[in-house]
């Protein structure tokens, strides 16, 4: 392309030529060598032969102005050459820039975390006594292999700004070198910060000691950072802020309530808090912080007595049932300070009261899960004997003894079967396994012994769970589970007594279940 357009501009040369001798030379026929004619002049001639011409000649004249444009148009292609070759140069500069800004955004990219290296890695080193470059860089390497692409007589020029485009680059990569350390300084020290204030968070509130260990070891650290005063005293300032702040709230979170009275405290006086302060921590809080805190620590309070209440509400259902059942309540057993906290000293005592009576009615029912009938019925009696000469804190003892022989004896009326299956495991178990007639019949006698045991006096042989089932599969429309029943069931059992009070039960469960009592 670039000998086409030279081509092209020579041509225009040439024809500017043919048309300047046009102009300048007369046409006609020339007279040869020795015409004598009349108006003809012989044409004077050198000792060589060569023609000479005068000035005054018209052919003198017109080989001076050849000359001169010759000179123009040589001039002007001269020039024209030396633009495109500029040109030219100029576009292998801009893309030698580019590969240049691609190539530091590598090195960067592909720095180590700490950020050495992308400076000498990209600019080499220049020995600053001589400014020799001692060890070349990706810089060097980029240059030299653009240099060649360089038109020869811009060649010189650009070699000569090589070292002017190492500085220049050599200071961006440096600027870009101390940010990435400055990133990573900074980055470092909110991770060693950070898990200081997670470990204050996790310990002791009141444990002043082990605070002041974690806030110390992070002032050590940023004692190490390269900053100017200003910026390390507010470093500083911020660090003692973030660690009370999060310590009152690991306060907050322990014990709501007397953090708000003492952060209420510290609202009160907040005009000279830095001499009445009761917690040296208040002292490091910042403007603002104080009232956030305050803010929290109702909001705290607040929601530890919904809890509470919600804790008391299903302790209160299921505590006491679960106990006598099973020994112990799974959920969270309320203690005094919760219902004082929710219904007030005087309310909350009474209502605590009466709440550990339902616990202690519990405990006993328990203990008297596998105690026979006749010795409850004599546990009662003898209570009834002794209540008119007992004491009147006794009293208390009695009606509790009274009301979990009421609710075990109550338990055993109303499902025997299932009673004793919860009582005793291997009757439980023998419920587990009845597949066949021989499993039915093993499930039934274990439960009527356990219940003889008790001396439960109407025997249920099926817990009234098994019994409802039944019932539901003798009426299902399924004949082989109807069929499956009335072999594995009825048929597993021998003994006609004990088959009569298997059909009596179901009659009643039959009957309970249309009726939905």
């Amino acid at each position: 392309m670039d000998k086409a357009c030279d081509s092209i501009e020579i041509g225009y040369e040439k024809q500017a030529i043919g048309d300047l001798l046009k102009r300048n030379c007369t046409t006609g026929k020339q007279p040869k060598r020795g015409d004598h004619e009349e108006g003809h002049n012989p044409i004077e001639r050198n000792d060589a032969g060569e023609p000479l011409h005068s000035q005054g000649s018209p052919i003198g004249g017109a080989m001076q102005d050849l000359g001169g444009e010759l000179s123009a148009v040589a001039e002007r292609f001269q020039q024209r050459k030396e633009q495109q070759e500029a040109f030219d140069a100029e576009i292998a500069r801009r893309k030698l820039m580019d590969q240049i800004a691609q190539a530091e955004a590598d090195v960067a990219a592909n720095a180590a975390p700490d950020g050495a290296g992308p400076h000498d890695a990209m600019y080499g080193q220049v020995d600053p006594r001589n400014s020799q470059v001692v060890k070349p860089g990706l810089f060097d390497t980029l240059f030299d292999d653009a240099l060649p692409k360089i038109p020869k007589s811009q060649r010189a020029n650009f070699a000569r700004q090589k070292e002017a485009l190492r500085a220049a680059g050599s200071e961006r990569m440096a600027a870009r070198q101390i940010q990435h350390r400055k990133d990573y300084e900074r980055a470092e020290l909110s991770r060693v910060l950070q898990t200081n204030v997670n470990s204050i968070a996790k310990d002791d509130p009141d444990d002043i000691g082990t605070f002041e260990t974690a806030r110390q070891d992070g002032l050590d650290f940023i004692a190490k950072l390269d900053l100017d005063s200003q910026s390390r005293l507010k470093l500083v300032k911020d660090w003692f802020s973030t660690t009370a702040r999060a310590s009152v709230q690991t306060l907050i979170a322990k014990d709501p309530k007397r953090a708000a009275a003492m952060l209420a405290h510290e609202v009160s006086v907040s005009e000279s808090r830095k001499d009445s302060a009761q917690d040296p921590r208040l002292r490091d809080l910042q403007p603002g912080e104080l009232q956030e805190l305050v803010r929290q620590a109702h909001a705290a309070t607040a929601s530890q007595l919904i809890d509470a209440r919600t804790d008391i509400d299903i302790a209160l259902q299921n505590a006491s049932t679960a106990i006598a059942s099973a020994g112990t309540y799974s959920g969270k057993m309320p203690g005094p300070e919760d219902f004082t906290a929710v219904y007030g000293t005087e309310e909350g005592r009474k209502r605590f009261q009466d709440f550990s009576r339902k616990i202690d009615v519990g405990r006993q029912a328990f203990g008297m899960r596998i105690m026979p009938t006749d010795a409850i019925h004599a546990l009662l009696r003898d209570a009834e004997s002794g209540q008119a000469s007992s004491q009147e804190a006794d009293q208390g003892n009695h009606d509790l003894l009274v009301e979990a022989a009421r609710q075990n004896l109550r338990a055993r009326t109303t499902d025997p079967g299932g009673y004793v299956r919860h009582v005793f495991s291997t009757v439980d178990a023998a419920w587990k396994d009845v597949s066949k007639a021989e499993g039915y019949q093993g499930a039934v006698v274990r439960s009527v012994s356990a219940q003889q045991q008790l001396g439960i006096e109407d025997i249920q042989p099926l817990p009234n769970s098994v019994a409802e089932d039944a019932v539901m599969s003798l009426i299902d429309k399924d004949s082989q589970r109807e069929y499956a029943v009335n072999r594995n069931l009825l048929g597993g059992i021998p003994d006609l007594a004990l088959r009569l009070s298997l059909v009596k039960q179901l009659i009643y469960a039959s009957a309970v279940m249309m009726l939905k009592i």
